[in-house]
C-alpha cells in the first residue's frame, strides 16, 4: 500500500487560501459582477496579503480560472440533467433539450455564463475546465447519434453548437434589445433542424 504524502504546513496554508478565495471570489462575481473582482479587494476580504493570494494562484487570472472551473461544473450538471430528462427521445430532440438547457442556464445564471464565455476570450483554460468541455462535446455528439471518434461528427456538432451559442449570446446581452429571450429560445428548434438536414454521412 502506498503511503500518502503528508502536505507541508505551507502547502496546507496555500490549499486553504485557494479554497477560501475561490468561494469568496465566486460570491463577489455573483453578487456584484465580474468587474467587482480585484486582487486587492479579495485579499482584504480574506484577511491576507495580495502576495499570499498570488502565491496560491499565480495572479488574478488564476482566481478566475478557479471560478470558471466551478461554473463549468455547474453548467455540466445542468445539461446532463436535461439529457437524462429527455430519456430515449430521438437524437434531434435530445440535442434540442441540451440546447434549451444551455439557454436556460445563461438566462438563470447570467454571471456564471458571462464568466465562462464572455469575460476574457483569451484566458487560458485550466485542465479541469478543458476536460469538462471535452466531456460536454462528447455528450452532445452521443446525444445526437454521432460518433465522438469521428472528426467529421466532431466538427459538425461544434458548428451546430456554435450557432446555438451565438443565439444565446445575442439574446442574453443587456446591450442588445432586438431579440426577445423567449422568442430566441424557440429558434433553437429551427437551428437544430437546419443542422440535422445537413447531418454528415460517413
Amino acid at each position: 500500500m502506498t503511503k500518502e504524502k503528508t502536505l507541508s504546513r505551507r502547502d496546507r496554508n496555500l490549499a486553504d487560501i485557494r479554497e477560501r478565495a475561490t468561494l469568496a471570489a465566486e460570491r463577489i462575481v455573483l453578487e456584484k459582477g465580474a468587474g467587482a473582482l480585484s486582487a486587492r479587494g479579495l485579499a482584504k476580504d480574506l484577511g491576507i496579503s495580495v502576495g499570499s493570494l498570488y502565491n496560491a494562484f499565480g495572479d488574478l487570472n488564476g482566481v478566475v480560472r478557479a471560478i470558471n472551473a466551478r461554473c463549468a461544473d455547474r453548467l455540466s450538471q445542468h445539461l446532463r440533467a436535461a439529457l437524462r430528462e429527455a430519456g430515449d427521445a430521438a437524437p434531434r430532440d435530445r440535442v434540442v433539450a441540451i440546447g434549451e438547457a444551455y439557454f436556460d442556464f445563461a438566462v438563470s445564471e447570467p454571471r456564471r455564463w458571462y464568466m465562462l464565455f464572455e469575460r476574457d476570450s483569451d484566458l487560458q483554460l485550466d485542465v479541469k475546465t478543458q476536460h469538462l468541455q471535452e466531456g460536454l462535446l462528447e455528450m452532445l455528439i452521443r446525444a445526437g447519434g454521432g460518433d465522438p471518434g469521428s472528426d467529421l461528427h466532431r466538427q459538425f456538432f461544434l458548428l451546430l453548437w456554435a450557432s446555438v451559442h451565438g443565439l444565446v449570446s445575442l439574446a442574453c446581452r443587456p446591450s442588445i434589445a432586438m431579440i426577445s429571450p423567449d422568442v430566441a429560445r424557440s429558434y433553437i428548434h429551427e437551428l437544430v433542424d437546419a443542422g440535422f438536414r445537413n447531418y454528415p454521412r460517413d
